[in-house]
Formats: C-alpha cells, sequence, structure tokens
C-alpha cells in the first residue's frame, strides 16, 4: 500500500514532483473547442449575416473512438479549468517518469562502482 509520506525511492527531482502532483485539483483528459455554427432558426440574425452561435464541444478518445460532449455556456469556464489540470497532470506523469529513469540510472552506477 502506498503511503502518504515523501519515499526515498525517488530522487529529489522526484520528491518535486510528487509535491505539484499533490496539488492538482479535478482534471479532464480531452480537448474543449469552441465552434461557431447556424442555429438552423428561418428568423434568426445567423441566417443571413449576423454573427453566428458559439458552442462549446469537449472530445475525448475512448477505446480508439473520438468521443464528443456538448458543454452548457454556465460550465464552460470550469471545464477549460478542468482541462488544462488534465494536461498539467499529462505533463507531470511524464517529468515523474523521466526523474524515475534517471533515478534507476543513478542507482545502477552507483552499484557498479
Amino acid at each position: 500500500m502506498p503511503s502518504s509520506t515523501p519515499s526515498p525511492e525517488t530522487s529529489a527531482a522526484g520528491q518535486r514532483v510528487l509535491a505539484r502532483l499533490r496539488a492538482i485539483g479535478p482534471f479532464l483528459e480531452g480537448s474543449l473547442t469552441i465552434a461557431t455554427k447556424r442555429c438552423g432558426k428561418p428568423a434568426c440574425r445567423c441566417v443571413e449575416a449576423g454573427p453566428l452561435h458559439e458552442a462549446a464541444v469537449l472530445t475525448w478518445k475512448e477505446a480508439g473512438t473520438t468521443r464528443t460532449l456538448h458543454v452548457p455556456i454556465a460550465l464552460r469556464e470550469t471545464v477549460a479549468a478542468w482541462v488544462e489540470e488534465g494536461k498539467r497532470l499529462k505533463q507531470l506523469s511524464h517529468e515523474m517518469t523521466v526523474a524515475q529513469r534517471a533515478f534507476l540510472m543513478a542507482q545502477r552506477r552507483e552499484r557498479r562502482r
């Protein structure tokens, strides 16, 4: 069972990444896109030359298939923050992997001496 205390089986760089991981908030994997479209109502301003309507869409891959979900206007900023946290988590995961590989290589070098 993993302990909540820092593990001695990592480097100082790994400890720094772990500290940043603990600060991660709610996250979401995917991309949030704002697209413009015509609504389809015959009397709407967007039919002729008026500005188009914005629609927020969340996309992600699931079992090799791209999935799409409409995001309501009221949740756009929240979902955008979740997506940013997801990107941050992915980056931190990569940094931890690099730190752990470096730690293992350093351990191997020390054992050879």
